[in-house]
């Protein structure tokens, strides 16, 4: 899957007539192989149903059942249509150690957070695999305690927007408003959304967990992505009865024609080790991680035998509290 996706990006599609100046042989042959790719590969797979299994001793079992379906081939920006690896990394990440990821966040009455719900964000959220799963960890622990939290997966192709409700309305069905645990879509474009001068009711008020899986492939996405987080992501806040600290999960893989991509990340954000602590508020890296991970195999939700490196990163603003 990762092979298709960096043939997308890295080769744009055009007609001949669409260039300026000489065509070189070159260029044709990265134009034909990226056309073949697209043609040959997941795109051609066509409409894929499967089911992704995780567990863990706090959780029990989290089953997802989702459908990816057909890449649209005029448009790379529809990747969003398949599953990828690290929504599958974040997902069994967040199902093995929950309370790491602010799912474990045990309210008390006392406290100023406990009287709202936790609120939930998916960057990109594609097919749904991680919004999906943070709401049945969620439905999980609101068994054993009590848990109300709203869950807004997000995304902007509109292919893909659909079918993120679709498999949103697969795993939970009903009246999605009905429960303590709720989970819905949402339209976000990063590109334009900094400029809003207002934000749509689900996207009103902050966020207390935002998420990302395999979200950046392109060099200004990063940009876009922290302009985003300075409206969604809550900011810090004086009161010490609330203990949860606001951050963005992050999970992206280190293609290696996509390294420009992926060091766009500490371009953008600096080090909370960077930031003096007088200065006012900012979004920083709080830590980074490197994984050697199993690729999951198309098709079935399983681990397979190839590695892939992963980078996670946790992000949020640099001053934990404000006077």
């Amino acid at each position: 899957m990762e092979d298709l996706l960096e043939s997308i990006d890295d080769t744009q599609i055009e007609s001949a007539s669409t260039f300026h100046g000489p065509v070189h042989p070159e260029i044709l042959m990265q134009q034909a192989a990226s056309l073949l790719a697209i043609c040959s590969g997941v795109s051609a797979a066509g409409t894929v149903e499967r089911i992704f299994s995780f567990s863990s001793g706090e959780t029990g079992r989290i089953d997802i059942r989702l459908t990816d379906i057909p890449l649209e081939n005029e448009d790379y920006r529809s990747v969003g249509a398949r599953t990828w690896g690290g929504a599958c990394v974040l997902a069994e990440m967040m199902v093995e150690h929950p309370e790491q990821f602010g799912l474990g966040f045990l309210t008390r009455e006392n406290d100023t957070c406990g009287r709202r719900p936790l609120r939930i964000l998916e960057l990109g959220a594609g097919t749904g695999l991680v919004g999906l799963t943070a709401a049945k960890v969620l439905v999980a622990s609101s068994a054993k305690k009590d848990c109300r939290a709203t869950v807004v997966a997000t995304d902007f192709y509109p292919s893909v927007l659909n079918n993120l409700r679709d498999n949103i309305d697969k795993n939970f069905p009903g009246d999605p408003s009905d429960g303590t645990v709720t989970i819905t879509s949402h339209f976000l474009d990063w590109s334009k959304f900094p400029a809003m001068p207002s934000l749509p009711g689900l996207l009103s008020e902050p966020f207390d967990v935002i998420f990302g899986a395999d979200i950046v492939y392109e060099a200004n996405h990063a940009i876009w992505i922290k302009q985003c987080l300075g409206r969604l992501l809550r900011r810090p806040s004086s009161s010490a009865a609330c203990p949860l600290v606001a951050t963005f999960h992050l999970v992206i893989p280190l293609r290696p024609t996509h390294l420009l991509e992926a060091g766009s990340i500490e371009t953008t954000f600096r080090r909370m080790d960077d930031v003096p602590c007088e200065d006012f508020p900012e979004l920083v890296i709080f830590s980074k991680e490197t994984m050697l991970c199993e690729a999951y195999r198309d098709g079935d939700g399983k681990r397979g035998c190839d590695v892939v490196e992963y980078l996670y990163y946790r992000i949020g603003w640099s001053r934990q509290s404000q006077d």
